[in-house]
């Protein structure tokens, strides 16, 4: 009768074969190699297991993958037995780097739901219950800088509501694994684990990769804060169902603005922005005082906004009134924003040009800071913008032709040093 059964039994797809060879990888010998690196993974039983249930650890072997990559080359080989340097490139085992990573960012995210939850994603259908897990360890300190987990949570559940009463064979722990397991694929997400396990399943459901595309706290934050009347009004304003899950997969933040533009802003705003990649254009509609300024500004066209296009994504919508002041021609426009980039250097021009900081601290003290330092940085984008002007103008007057181009190059440069250092002593511990 065995017999019989195991010879009815249909053989594994190619896919499944694939999937155990890489698991059975990943078990055995990556965790050895990685015990090898980290000696106190040595001393647990299993140590794979060790580090899926523990979001720090795991973010810890990922950084020391990429850290030390030479270390793992003998995985890392083609069918030929050559070294893969690219991540897309399939493996001798089937799959990619980063299809790998993928997988391993999957059952990490498992593991983490049951420890939570304190149940199995799968319960066993004969005999008795698993032991329940201990519970999970609290974030590392500096994980989180900006924002309170637990309140969060709250704001996800206020704006969504609860999940509703379990049905009977499935466990917490399985309920909000597969609303989440096929929104997973990246390194970056496990540090979000113990914020992602704070959210309703059911809201998983609906906006998917919309929550796990979020890949900073800010944006995290400000999804937390997003009504869900806001996005059901998006969705009516927008109108076409694939355009709206391509807003959700992409950038689900958008939904404040284009629910507050309407059907004719978002038409006229979306249309300018056809020449960006879907990406880029919903991160331009999900900068929501900016991308409000592009439809409601009278003198920004759709041929500014094109030249624009580049950079709307993260400029402040003082940075765009600073553009439109100095009356600067299409053509000048990118090559202002580049040069200002190049002479203030990154951090500092974010300072200045980028996005304004949403997440407010609990902390008196924290909050006057950071509106010093919001007073600051805008008052500094006044000045800065004004001297060119100035500096524009009297060349003009005595017949020079440097442009606005090096003026601007000129202010930054010599502005620098000071804003830097005043920047460095106002700005609050949230944001260093």
């Amino acid at each position: 009768m065995s017999a019989a059964v195991a010879a009815a039994k249909p053989a594994e797809s190619a896919d499944a074969l694939v999937r155990k060879e890489v698991a059975r990888v990943l078990k055995g010998p990556v965790a050895e190699r990685m015990s090898s690196l980290i000696p106190p993974l040595a001393n647990h039983p299993d140590p794979f297991k060790t580090v899926m249930e523990s979001p720090e650890l795991f973010d810890a072997c990922l950084k020391l993958f990429r850290l030390k990559r030479d270390a793992f080359n003998d995985f890392l080989v083609d069918g030929d037995g050559n070294v893969v340097t690219d991540d897309d490139v399939r493996l001798k085992c089937g799959r990619s780097v980063n299809q790998v990573i993928g997988m391993a960012v999957r059952q990490g995210m498992r593991s983490y739901a049951e420890i939570f939850f304190g149940d199995p994603v799968t319960p066993p259908k004969d005999g008795p219950p698993p032991p329940k897990p201990a519970a999970p360890k609290a974030p590392p300190k500096g994980w989180y800088k900006m924002i309170d987990i637990a309140k969060l949570g709250g704001k996800f559940r206020d704006h969504h509501g609860n999940d509703k009463p379990l049905p009977k064979a499935q466990t917490n722990a399985g309920r909000f694994y597969a609303s989440i397991k096929d929104a997973l694929d990246y390194e970056w997400q496990v540090r979000f684990f113990p914020i992602y396990v704070q959210i309703p399943a059911h809201v998983f459901t609906k906006l998917g990769a919309g929550i796990t595309r979020m890949d900073t706290e800010e944006r995290l934050y400000r999804l937390g804060h997003l009504a869900m009347a806001d996005i059901n009004k998006a969705e009516s304003v927008i109108k076409n169902p694939v355009l709206f899950r391509e807003m959700i997969d992409n950038n689900v933040l958008a939904s404040a603005t284009v629910s507050h533009l309407g059907e004719a802003g978002f038409q006229e705003v979306h249309g300018a922005l056809a020449n960006l990649s879907p990406q880029q254009k919903w991160d331009v509609l999900a900068n929501k005082e900016t991308a409000k300024r592009l439809y409601e500004d009278k003198r920004i066209t759709k041929q500014d906004i094109e030249a624009l296009g580049e950079y709307l994504h993260m400029l402040n919508e003082f940075a765009l009134d600073a553009i439109f002041d100095l009356k600067l021609s299409r053509d000048q426009m990118q090559m202002f924003m580049k040069t200002a980039e190049q002479n203030l250097g990154e951090k500092l021009f974010i300072a200045l040009f980028g996005p304004i900081q949403e997440i407010v601290p609990d902390d008196q003290d924290e909050q006057q800071k950071l509106r010093k330092y919001q007073q600051f940085t805008q008052s500094s984008l006044r000045s800065l913008v004004t001297a060119v002007k100035q500096l524009d103008d009297n060349l003009r007057r005595t017949g020079g032709e440097d442009g606005i181009g090096e003026c601007l190059a000129t202010v930054c440069r010599t502005r620098r040093p000071d804003l830097e250092k005043e920047l460095k002593k106002l700005m609050p511990a949230m944001l260093a």
